[in-house]
């Protein structure tokens, strides 16, 4: 053989390399039909599992397809049927008492109120307590005076079957004023008691008083007009001034 050639050298490497290239075509294709894959060549294509042999998945929530929502606990249901029908609690028995305070003028009569609220009135025994600005003083115990005082001037005026026991005091004087307190004892032998209610008394002055609100009426109203003459004056001295000051 001769001397190769300058350009005998670059048509063998590509004789070559287009061997080379054939030969891995041809290597691809065999393992592909094989069923094998290639690294980085083929990305594998993950299996559909059997429904029917598969187990239930565990690495993670479903997100093909309707998903099926959470039973809810028994216990939760139970609860929420007994809160729904379940009866309200009762309230405390109380004792209600109004106004807080009251006036009146000597002579007049005065009512005081007393209702029993959420228990039976059917045996209830009541007591209504003067607290006086000195001492103490029972004026009724059920429907009787205890002391003379009060003797045929206190009486329960209200329904007692309906549970107002509410007290009527008539006449009343100074000697009255002072809190009024209703304590009624239930049948479970509960002693209940009412806030109070306070009793002012004004005195009835009579003509005295009469005379006295009149002679206050004449000098609230001597007084009003002589401030009102000292206005004028003052406004007709201004105003002569002004005339004064335009004359010249």
């Amino acid at each position: 053989m001769g001397p190769l050639s300058p350009s005998q050298p670059a048509q063998t490497l590509t004789h070559l390399l287009l061997v080379t290239v054939i030969a891995g075509g041809l290597l691809s294709l065999s393992l592909v039909c094989d069923g094998a894959t290639v690294p980085g060549l083929v990305t594998p294509v993950p299996a559909t599992p059997d429904p029917l042999t598969a187990g239930p998945l565990t690495d993670g929530p479903l997100t093909d397809g309707p998903q099926m929502p959470l039973s809810t606990p028994e216990a939760n249901i139970t609860d929420t049927t007994s809160a729904a029908t379940g009866e309200e609690e009762k309230a405390a028995p109380m004792v209600e008492q109004h106004p807080p305070k009251e006036k009146a003028v000597e002579g007049e009569d005065v009512k005081f109120s007393c209702l029993l609220k959420e228990a039976d009135p059917e045996g209830v025994a009541v007591h209504w307590i003067h607290q006086g600005p000195e001492s103490e003083h029972t004026v009724l115990e059920g429907n009787q005076t205890s002391e003379e005082r009060f003797a045929d001037r206190a009486f329960l005026s209200g329904d007692v079957g309906h549970g107002d026991f509410s007290m009527t005091l008539l006449n009343v004087s100074v000697q009255d004023r002072g809190v009024y307190m209703c304590v009624l004892t239930i049948s479970d032998g509960s002693a209940l008691q009412g806030s109070g209610t306070k009793l002012s008394i004004r005195e009835d002055l009579g003509l005295l008083g009469l005379e006295e609100s009149v002679g206050t009426i004449i000098g609230v109203t001597v007084a009003a007009v002589g401030v009102a003459i000292g206005l004028i004056a003052l406004i007709l001295t201004q105003f002569r001034d002004k005339l004064t000051c335009l004359k010249k």
